[in-house]
């Protein structure tokens, strides 16, 4: 997984354009991906410089940041990510035409996308600042990453609690036993239990739904966790 804070000016575009060359190159994912995941960053850098530097206008200017990580759940993917501090506006559901000369970012997004979302969440660079994140997930085609991966219970727990922690997660606590461990996550009113196998991460969603992870999706898994924590997460 990947995070960068991006510059809080107009150069952020480029900046992050810049920085997934670099990343995906180093990844030999083929220059047609490369082409796609960074004019999708492009565009939604643009977006959080225009539209998110700031809560409200009496904040100060907060800059945006850019993520990158693979999942394996619900299929291979390379998820990009830009986070910002505006929570009063969220892209539309369903993006207006590409001959809009205004507004089109989003409609670029989804057109080179498999899929893009939004939800509220926290920054993962400094001191867990509250935001958004608008994203899009790209298919990937080769053995990385692997859903086999295992990783020691309690070194997989520690990390996922580490990783909410610093993202203003307050009182995430984990336990451990032979050969599981547990961290519960707390929410507005409840909590979630998430159990960590060597090869599985285990919860059930405010929704009642039950998700079950491959341990290489936990970068996944705590991005879901945190958008649950802040209350619009579907």
């Amino acid at each position: 997984m990947c995070a960068w804070r991006l510059p809080a000016d107009a150069t952020c575009a480029s900046v992050s354009r810049s920085l997934l060359t670099i990343a995906l190159t180093a990844l030999r994912l083929g220059r047609d991906m490369i082409d796609d995941v960074t004019l999708a960053a492009s565009e939604l850098a643009t977006n959080a410089f225009n539209h998110g530097l700031r809560a409200d206008p009496l904040s100060p200017p907060v800059p945006p940041e850019l993520w990158l990580w693979a999942r394996v759940t619900p299929s291979p993917q390379l998820v990009v990510s830009v986070f910002d501090a505006c929570r009063s506006s969220f892209p539309d559901a369903a993006p207006r035409d590409l001959l809009d000369e205004h507004g089109k970012g989003i409609g670029i997004v989804s057109m080179l996308g498999a899929d893009w979302g939004a939800h509220r969440s926290r920054s993962r660079l400094g001191v867990g600042y509250p935001g958004k994140a608008v994203w899009c997930a790209f298919p990937l085609r080769t053995s990385w990453p692997n859903p086999r991966l295992t990783a020691p219970p309690i070194l997989a727990a520690r990390h996922l609690a580490a990783t909410l922690t610093v993202r203003g997660v307050h009182n995430v606590e984990h336990r451990h036993g032979r050969g599981v461990s547990l961290v519960t996550v707390p929410m507005v009113g409840t909590e979630i239990n998430v159990w960590v196998e060597p090869a599985h991460l285990t919860y059930s969603a405010p929704d009642g739904s039950r998700a079950r992870r491959p341990v290489v999706d936990l970068h996944d898994t705590a991005e879901n966790l945190t958008g649950y924590h802040e209350g619009c997460r579907g």
